[in-house]
């Protein structure tokens, strides 16, 4: 192929070509315009949805804990009454309750008690005492007087009732600096004649709102029914003004739930919102926002993104124009140069370097043969190709990557490249580049000259190699004249020594002797390499600084071409770190076996993997049993739960735990650990090993479970003692409290006992106590309570009592069942019981008076004849 062939001919472009590029430019700027317009018509209905979405959730949020602050400010208001029917006569008691209501509601600032005249009696602000309020108009609308229901007036400003006064309906100027509060009644069910009152803390929840907000636009404002603002997070808001928007409060009352769109009014600006109204009181939420705050952001961005868009066109638009015109020049001189480029074809085509010239972008317009026969490609393979690439998928050598930024400023480069051939032989050589250049000293043509280096860059290629290999090898590296004196270290013989070169070049290795390496360890090597023979042991020697280390050498002789010894090679390891480890390994390995303590090893999978001699001793288990299975097998069951899970979370978090875990032998005994939890991680911080020391406390657990038992059981007949009775009655006093019901106490006395102490011992007293003890818990419910208080005496407690009549008939299977001969000691013997009954709540509000007074009607049933049941409330 002819140079000439090579570089061809090239037309300038026409006018055809021009037209099409003008016409390709206004098709991009109505393709910018449309996509501008439609996107951003999608980021503004996208900002409205994404608004109104979190406004609707903000609504739904505050209305749900408004709702619950409520029902839980009913619920505790009930309670209260229900604790203090008599309000008048208990007047210091319910103020102590009401503060601590108070205390406990946050959102609460004070409580009040008001008589049917709206006269306050009782409040935990003082001040308010004696005011005579006149809420008016409340919310929900009942029957005057009607109890039980939450009722909402009108929003206060001030601190309380005392230094506040209602706001006005109307609208007064300025920002509303004082939120003030809004009052919440309730009639008491059981005392019509009272109310209480709540004033409730504007600012709680307005911060709660403020809180959860993520939108700065939005504002929230709760209303009544009747549109009046009970409070706003909007500054300009004025509690107890009505809704400005009176049509939007007909539609929000109408559908409860949803989302608006309020055009601009006169007065109003235009609006999106979202409402919510209250499932069970007269308010609703309303989270609402301007239009055009919302907007905001994306009119910016709308903006900007119009700016970006058309500066980008307009340089889109110069750019295209430049290589238009550009590209119309290059191509004219090109072809000014074309024939002279023609005429140096016929200069390289005998040479005997490999030449190859290229156009101005460095693709390949024709080579000579040299370069065919050297690398193995024709001419039809490598034109059109960018220098290097010559085939598909194969990259360009990385050697010529400076060779293009010479080239850009300097026209020549210079240097050594390595190319492949076509056979995938590689070939090295030294490579000359040119730029040719026209008149205006644009490049046109790259000419390149390539000098086969290949074999001689092999042979220092090889050289190379070993030398790094010595030189950045990690063993050290010696070798000595057979004197001996050393002749060559490498760098990590010397860093290993610690002494410089200039120290021991010359010198004879003994240098290095510490004294402590055996004398057979020299006789055996010196042995072996007089024989020709490499020789591999470990030496002790000493470091410049004077520190020991140890070394594992192979020395091996080097033969000259009449197998004659003319040198010693020494390749050595420092080991060390390895020998140090290896016996903190040993002696870890020795305590570990020794301990006294359990030691398991599991891996990532929790399967144990190790475990020592204590181990087997305490679990029961060898070691053939555990191993590859998982610690659940030692598990005594379920009463480990709730342990595995915070032993799990603590291993997650912190790769510690210790904790106590109940477990069962192979033998089924059960025996209780302690057991500290650690994890090892390996070097990408994952969890590789769990390791768990243990210990046997089965001995103390069972002690301390006995204490605990003294302390809240009767040791002989495993009953509830006084100490645990008083705990169950106040807990069953406030459940039948809330649940209205009554609670019987039975007071019983043995009639009969002290015949059978008296005849037949204490030990068979003992058994006829424990007898009894079995038939009265089989008398009752599993929810009662059975108690021994000594000597003779228990105590029945009923809960959940409906009337007196279930209380005799509990009363009267006891009887029945104490009655029943008792085998005691090979004796039959018969006694009875007395019992005196109390019910609360009207024999007593607490267990000291239940039991004074049941004890007081277990007498009045021994002197009526015994055997028998009495009633405190019939005597």
């Amino acid at each position: 192929m002819s140079v000439a062939h090579a570089l061809g001919s090239q037309k300038p472009l026409g006018r055809h070509s021009l037209a099409l590029l003008i016409g390709l430019q206004l098709l991009l700027v109505l393709t910018v315009a449309l996509g501008g317009w439609g996107a951003s018509a999608y980021l503004r209905q996208l900002t409205l949805t994404q608004t109104l979405e979190h406004a609707q959730a903000q609504a739904y949020n505050l209305e749900d804990a408004l709702s619950q602050s409520f029902h839980l400010l009913k619920m505790h208001l009930q309670a209260l009454g229900e604790d203090h029917p008599d309000l008048a006569q208990q007047p210091q008691q319910l103020q102590v309750a009401m503060a601590a209501l108070q205390q406990k509601l946050p959102y609460i600032r004070s409580l009040s008690a008001l008589d049917g005249q709206g006269k306050i009696h009782i409040s935990t602000d003082p001040a308010n005492v004696g005011q005579r309020l006149l809420l008016g108009e409340l919310q929900h609308s009942v029957v005057p007087g009607a109890a039980g229901v939450l009722r909402f007036g009108h929003p206060w400003r001030g601190r309380n009732f005392a230094d506040g006064t209602p706001w006005p309906r109307h609208r007064e100027g300025g920002l509303v600096v004082d939120s003030g509060f809004f009052p919440v009644t309730l009639v008491l069910p059981g005392a019509p004649q009272w109310t209480l009152l709540a004033t409730i803390n504007s600012d709680y929840f307005i911060n709660l709102a403020l809180n959860h907000q993520t939108s700065v636009a939005l504002r929230y404002s709760v209303y009544s029914d009747e549109g009046i603002l009970l409070f706003s997070t909007n500054e300009n808001a004025q509690p107890g003004t009505l809704m400005p928007r009176a049509e939007a409060l007909q539609d929000i009352l109408e559908r409860q739930v949803g989302t608006a769109h309020w055009p601009q009014t006169r007065t109003q600006e235009a609006e999106v919102a979202a409402f919510r109204a209250s499932r069970s009181y007269p308010w609703l939420v309303l989270a609402q926002a301007q239009t055009q705050e919302v907007l905001r952001p994306w009119r910016q961005q709308t903006e900007r993104l119009a700016v970006i868009a058309v500066l980008s066109v307009l340089g889109l638009l110069l750019v295209t124009g430049s290589l238009t015109w550009r590209v119309r020049r290059v191509l004219a001189q090109e072809e000014r140069h074309l024939e002279a480029s023609r005429l140096a074809a016929s200069v390289f085509s005998h040479s005997s370097d490999l030449i190859a010239i290229t156009d101005s972008l460095g693709r390949v317009l024709t080579v000579n043969p040299t370069f065919e026969r050297t690398l193995g490609f024709s001419a039809q393979e490598v034109v059109g190709r960018k220098l290097g690439e010559w085939q598909d998928g194969r990259a360009a050598p990385a050697g010529l990557t400076p060779l293009w930024t010479a080239l850009a400023s300097e026209d020549t480069w210079e240097g050594k490249v390595q190319e492949r051939c076509k056979d995938g032989s590689e070939l090295i050589g030294w490579l000359a580049a040119s730029a040719i250049r026209d008149a205006r000293q644009q490049v046109v043509n790259y000419v390149f000259v390539l000098r086969d280096l290949s074999r001689l860059h092999a042979d220092e290629a090889t050289i190379r190699k070993l030398s790094q290999v010595v030189e950045q090898s990690p063993l050290s590296i010696l070798i000595t004249s057979t004197a001996p004196a050393i002749e060559y270290g490498n760098p990590e013989f010397f860093r290993i020594c610690g002494f410089s070169p200039e120290e021991l070049l010359g010198v004879n290795p003994r240098i290095m002797q510490s004294g402590q390496t055996p004398v057979t360890t020299y006789r055996s090597m010196w042995a072996a390499l007089k024989q020709g023979n490499a020789w591999e042991g470990e030496f002790i020697n000493r470091r410049k600084d004077g520190s020991l280390y140890i070394e594992n050498a192979i020395v091996a002789p080097l033969l000259n071409a009449d197998g004659q010894t003319t040198h010693y090679l020494g390749i050595k390891q420092d080991i060390t770190a390895y020998k140090e480890a290896e016996k903190a390994l040993r002696l870890a390995a020795s305590v570990v076996a020794q301990t006294h303590e359990g030691v398991m090893i599991c891996d990532a999978q929790r399967l144990i993997t190790d475990i020592n001699p204590a181990f087997t001793r305490i679990t029961g288990y060898t070691r053939e049993q555990v191993l590859g299975r998982k610690p659940s097998i030692l598990s005594a069951g379920s009463k480990n739960q709730e342990g595995y899970i915070a032993m799990s979370a603590a291993l997650a978090a912190s790769g510690h735990w210790s904790g106590e875990f109940w477990n069962r032998r192979p033998d089924g005994s059960v025996y209780a650990t302690a057991n500290s939890m650690n994890t090892i991680t390996d070097d990408a911080s994952q969890i590789a090993y769990y390791i768990n020391v243990f210990q046997d406390v089965t001995e103390r657990r069972q002690q301390q479970e006995f204490l605990e038992s003294l302390a809240h059981f009767d040791p002989l007949t495993r009953l509830p003692n006084r100490t645990l009775l008083n705990d169950r009655i106040a807990q069953a006093m406030g459940r039948a409290g809330r649940a209205q019901s009554l609670l019987g106490v039975c007071f019983l006395d043995l009639d009969g006992f002290k015949a059978v102490n008296d005849t037949w011992g204490h030990e068979a007293g003992d058994d006829l106590l424990i007898v009894i003890a079995r038939r009265l818990e089989a008398c009752v419910r599993a929810e009662d309570t059975v108690a021994r208080l000594g000597g003779d005496e228990f105590v029945v407690l009923l809960t959940a009592v409906t009337d007196t009549a279930e209380c005799e008939r509990a009363a009267a299977r006891i009887l029945a069942s104490v009655r029943e001969p008792i085998d005691v000691g090979g004796h039959t013997v018969h006694v009875g019981v007395s019992i005196g009954i109390a019910l609360y709540p009207q024999d007593g509000d607490d267990a000291e008076t239940l039991l004074r007074y049941a004890d007081m009607a277990m007498y009045r049933a021994k002197q009526a004849g015994r055997n028998r049941w009495v009633l405190h409330a019939d005597g």
